[in-house]
């Protein structure tokens, strides 16, 4: 995986990798496939870049080319951070957008509800609150009685 600074240019980005698959083909390694992920937000800050160019590409290398290749990214200025590892012969990778495809989109549950209204009498000098989703009327003294109930640690069923 490659992470190139985020303000490469498309066509720079694109160079790069084609030199980058020259270089490995100079040197008995060859792509397998790449995945473009494009400008994302990174985990934590690097230097001074807040997000990065990602790259996924699947190589096939001598083992003895490691060490080039890993020099090599290391003095590309571009490249913010990479990262090498070895996974089996056998390996199916999935695309980033096909994966996004196939996952299952979560429901988020509403969170709409209906705000009770408050309504102060000025007759009577009480103020009343209408609980509409109970359908019941309480008065100032009573609110403040349940509120000092459970503020000692009384009974909390109201």
């Amino acid at each position: 995986m490659l992470v190139y600074q985020p303000d490469l240019l498309e066509s720079a980005k694109d160079k790069k990798l084609r030199d980058f698959e020259k270089f490995l083909e100079e040197n008995g390694g060859k792509i397998k496939m790449k995945d473009d992920w494009g400008k994302r937000k990174l985990a934590y800050r690097i230097g001074k870049h807040d997000a990065g160019i990602y790259v996924v590409l699947n190589l096939v290398l001598p083992p003895s080319f490691n060490k080039e290749l890993d020099e090599h990214m290391r003095i590309d200025k571009d490249i913010v951070r990479y990262l090498l590892t070895a996974v089996a012969d056998d390996y199916n990778y999935t695309k980033f957008e096909e994966e996004k495809k196939m996952e299952p989109k979560p429901e988020v549950p509403s969170m709409a509800r209906k705000p009770s209204s408050v309504s102060h009498k000025a007759s009577t000098g009480t103020a009343t609150t209408d609980v509409k989703d109970k359908g019941k009327k309480a008065d100032a003294e009573s609110l403040d009685t349940k509120l000092g109930k459970l503020l000692e640690g009384g009974d909390l069923n109201m």
